[in-house]
């Protein structure tokens, strides 16, 4: 995996599994015209994810990520 994410749009999709054990991703996005707001796609109706540890710890180097994108002034 990448040490670094560009998380400015179109954002980075991070795999995980959605409410019907299918596989699937959500994705994490920052726009440039509102950079302090991070966005978050999901997959499903209900919004809930299945997310293994290595998956789960993926994410968190993308939110990390677009926390520290987030506090950047473009």
């Amino acid at each position: 995996m990448p040490t670094s994410y560009e998380v400015r749009y179109p954002g980075v999709r991070v795999r995980c599994g959605d409410e019907s054990g299918w596989s699937s991703s959500l994705l994490v996005w920052i726009s440039r015209w509102t950079p302090e707001v991070i966005r978050i796609e999901t997959p499903t109706v209900f919004h809930r994810t299945v997310w293994t540890v290595n998956q789960a710890s993926h994410l968190r180097d993308v939110l990390t990520a677009a926390i520290q994108t987030g506090g950047e002034r473009s």
